[in-house]
């Protein structure tokens, strides 16, 4: 079962992304690959990307939230070094991140390939992701307090 190491863009393992999918998929893309796990993907079968930005070549890992038969996946474990479950945590760009995936042989219109199935990732160093009101705010001392805690909204997708 393989396991590769990068930096993680683009991470969408606590809420899925609906985007392109309305059931929604998490999915990583892992960048910063080094040369081991740039062979272990490549042996694998997997798409290397490069779109010529930050992320350099990258492998993305996703897994649909619902199978083809429409029976609903179980969502990717999200855990942190010490390998304790991690709950509403957004995982920010550019987080170091150990992934572990399987891999699957699929045929559409003509084309086939391997994709990788997203089972777990584990977060070595977590850089979080902030939202507009994180970047844009300066806390306020005395100010109203809603009491709803700190719980993280999830974005819209």
């Amino acid at each position: 079962m393989p396991v590769i190491s990068g930096t993680a863009y683009w991470a969408a393992i606590t809420n899925p992304n609906t985007t392109f999918d309305s059931d929604g998929i998490w999915s990583i893309d892992v960048a910063n690959l080094d040369k081991k796990n740039l062979e272990m993907v490549k042996k694998d079968g997997l798409a290397i990307k490069n779109k010529g930005d930050d992320r350099g070549d990258f492998v993305t890992v996703k897994r649909r939230v619902r199978r083809k038969d429409g029976s609903l996946n179980r969502a990717p474990d999200l855990v942190d070094g010490q390998k304790r479950t991690m709950t509403n945590t957004l995982i920010g760009n550019g987080s170091k991140v150990n992934v572990h995936y399987t891999t699957y042989e699929w045929e559409f219109k003509g084309r086939a390939g391997v994709s990788a199935d997203l089972r777990a990732v584990q977060v070595v160093e977590l850089i979080p992701y902030n939202t507009e009101a994180d970047e844009a705010f300066d806390v306020v001392d005395g100010a109203f307090v809603s009491d709803e805690g700190d719980e993280d909204i999830p974005f819209a997708s």
